[in-house]
């Protein structure tokens, strides 16, 4: 897309009105389980495999708390969590494109919440507010879940976008030196920059992720193609003393999905399974679209496997090269930037990666 669709596209969703706390929707209370997108009782995309070698697991010695990413774009800073609205369909999506990967390994609980609208990210003054709305329930829900329903169990916090962000507040404020941290396996906060001054700051006596069975560590990477270079210039960053609108240039924190390492070496992963989502009659322009589709959905395997993956050492990001990369740049709307396709590019190696921490932590 460029940049000047992009603009038209962020005045189309742009909020008509500034946060006002009085006109919130309702808080949720997560006993009810109306207010969770899933868990293990809740039979929805989280299960979704791409054919019948992959194996799916109800009853895990692990859970996952599953953050999901962005799926709102109504002129209203935070989602009201109706079901019946296609920002519920997208949550539904990234459970088969994303929470999907933990389903052999994990028991997968993932909130629903009154998530930020897309164009917080643009308004420093309304965004921070939104967003610190939606933590709010983010925080909410895990205390729920660690009381109710985690039962001691190990377990791993995962997001995407703005999943991941939230993750990392969530990280910091409930689990660093708390009774729960020796519970604490890692988490794979994707698809949010992460800086590099900011870790140790945010992360108090967890570690970066440097090799492939590290625990009590966080793994993190976006994802764009070979050379691409983000032109949005700011982007807001939360660290302990609060939020900050900064510049997205630079360093981030990341680890290579295909190596499970930090170095800037081209990697690939022949045991890979890129995935895709087969959602009938769907695509960008539905993000504009108020009600849910009911359109009937699955994911499978790509049909080109075929791309490779590098670390690049100035700013962190994921860049990729290879048929199967070339293949997505075709897409309508594709602009470079791999975001979407953060999770479900690497869907098997992180499957196996999951795997792997979790016996390493055993």
């Amino acid at each position: 897309m460029s940049n000047s669709k992009f603009s038209e596209f962020l005045k189309l969703i742009k909020p008509n009105t500034s946060f006002d706390q009085l006109n919130n929707p309702p808080k949720p209370d997560y006993s009810n389980c109306e207010n969770w997108a899933a868990t293990p009782d809740i039979d929805g995309q989280q299960f979704y495999i791409p054919d019948s070698s992959f194996i799916v697991n109800k009853d895990n010695k692990v859970d996952v708390f599953y953050i999901h990413p962005t799926g709102c774009f109504e002129k209203n800073w935070n989602s009201d969590m109706d079901k019946n609205k296609s920002t519920y369909e997208r949550t539904e999506i990234m459970l088969g494109n994303q929470a999907s990967a933990f389903n052999e390994s994990c028991n997968i609980y993932a909130p629903e919440y009154r998530q930020a609208t897309y164009y917080s990210f643009f308004d420093q003054v309304n965004g921070q507010k939104a967003l610190n709305l939606a933590y709010e329930d983010v925080e909410s829900s895990f205390d729920y879940f660690i009381e109710n329903f985690n039962d001691d169990r190990p377990f791993i916090i995962a997001g995407h976008s703005q999943g991941a962000l939230l993750g990392q507040r969530l990280i910091n404020r409930k689990v660093c030196n708390k009774n729960i941290h020796k519970r604490f396996i890692c988490a794979y906060l994707v698809g949010y920059m992460i800086p590099e001054k900011y870790f140790s700051e945010v992360f108090i006596n967890i570690k970066q992720s440097s090799g492939y069975k590290d625990t009590n560590c966080i793994i993190s990477w976006s994802t764009v193609v070979k050379n691409f270079e983000r032109n949005r210039e700011k982007t807001l960053f939360w660290k302990p003393s609060g939020w900050s609108f900064e510049m997205m240039n630079q360093k981030i924190i990341s680890t290579n999905p295909f190596s499970w390492k930090n170095n800037s070496l081209w990697h690939t992963d022949s045991d890979n399974k890129s995935i895709i989502n087969k959602a009938q009659d769907y695509d960008f322009l539905d993000r504009f679209r108020p009600e849910h589709t009911g359109t009937k959905k699955s994911i499978g395997l790509m049909k080109i496997q075929s791309f490779s993956a590098l670390l690049n050492n100035k700013t962190g990001l994921l860049e990729t090269k290879g048929p199967l990369i070339d293949n997505i740049q075709k897409m309508k709307f594709f602009n470079g930037d791999l975001h979407s396709f953060d999770i479900m590019l690497f869907w098997g190696s992180l499957r196996q990666n999951i795997k792997d921490r979790i016996a390493s932590f055993i």
